[in-house]
C-alpha cells in the first residue's frame, strides 16, 4: 500500500485519507474516490489530496477484517456469536446470549503476530458474557494489507472463538439455618444473581436446619437440574 498525497488527477479509485468538506458536502475518511468526488473537489480548487494506494495483492480493510472474521468464527450460529458487518476496518464478534468465552489463546496470540496493522483483541478466556456482549473485536488498522498476510492470518487462527452456553436450565437451592444466625438474604440474592446471569431459573429454595440428615433429605427431593447448598454456618469438611 501507498500512502500519502498525490495529484488530484491521480486520486480515483484511491481511499481518502482525511475527511474533506467541499461545497457538494463532505467526503468522510475511508472513502474509494469516484470520478464524481474527484469533480466535487475539482470544483473547489482542491489540487491535490492524502489518500492510501493498494498495491497488486492488498485487500482492502473492509475485506481482509470480514474475510479474518469468516476464519474466527466460521460457523456463527454453532459458536454462539453474531458476527458485525465489517466498517472501516472493524467486525466485532458478539455474545448470541449468555455463557463464557472459550479461547485458543496460542492460536490468536499466532494471529497476531502475523502483521502490525491485523489485529485482533479479546475479552480474557472464560469471561462470563452476558446476550449482545463483545467477545471480540478485529481491527485492520491501515487501508489495506498485504492479502498474502490475511489469508496466514487466517490459517493460524481457524475456529478459535466461541461462546459456551449452559447446559442446565435450573438450579435449586438448600439453605442451612442456625437459630440466631444472620439472615441468608444476602446470599440468596447473590445467588440469584448469578444463575439468572447464566439464563437459568432459581426455582427451588428450601431452608432446613443445619443438619446432615435433614439436608441430605431435601436435597435428594430438588428436581432442579443442579443443586447448590448455601450454609447458615462456615463449612470446614472437604466432603
Amino acid at each position: 500500500m501507498k500512502f500519502g498525497p498525490v495529484p488530484l488527477n491521480d486520486a480515483a479509485g484511491a481511499v481518502l485519507a482525511h475527511s474533506v468538506k467541499t461545497s457538494a458536502g463532505r467526503l468522510r475518511k475511508g472513502l474509494v474516490l469516484g470520478p464524481e468526488d474527484v469533480s466535487a473537489l475539482r470544483a473547489d480548487g482542491i489540487k491535490t489530496v492524502t489518500v492510501a494506494q493498494l498495491d497488486s495483492g492488498d485487500l482492502d480493510e473492509n475485506a481482509a477484517a470480514a474475510h479474518l472474521a469468516a476464519a474466527l468464527v466460521p460457523d456463527p450460529a454453532a459458536a454462539r456469536l453474531r458476527v458485525t458487518e465489517p466498517f472501516t476496518g472493524r467486525v466485532n464478534l458478539i455474545a448470541d446470549g449468555p455463557g463464557v468465552v472459550e479461547l485458543n489463546v496460542a492460536a490468536l496470540e499466532a494471529f497476531n503476530r502475523v502483521h502490525p496493522m491485523i489485529t485482533l483483541a479479546t475479552v480474557p478466556p472464560w469471561q462470563q458474557m452476558a446476550n449482545g456482549g463483545m467477545v471480540a473485536t478485529i481491527k485492520i488498522i491501515s487501508y489495506a494489507v498485504p492479502e498474502a498476510d490475511v489469508a496466514r492470518a487466517a490459517d493460524l487462527a481457524r475456529d478459535s472463538v466461541r461462546l459456551l452456553t449452559p447446559v442446565y436450565q435450573s438450579a435449586g437451592l438448600a439453605i442451612t439455618d442456625i437459630p440466631g444466625g444472620p439472615s441468608n438474604d444476602k446470599g440468596i440474592r447473590s445467588i440469584r444473581d448469578r444463575v439468572e446471569a447464566l439464563g437459568m431459573t432459581l426455582n427451588e429454595i428450601t431452608t432446613v436446619p443445619h443438619e446432615t440428615a435433614r439436608l441430605a433429605q431435601v436435597v435428594s427431593e430438588m428436581g432442579s437440574d443442579i443443586v447448590m447448598i448455601l450454609t447458615g454456618s462456615a463449612t470446614s469438611d472437604i466432603d
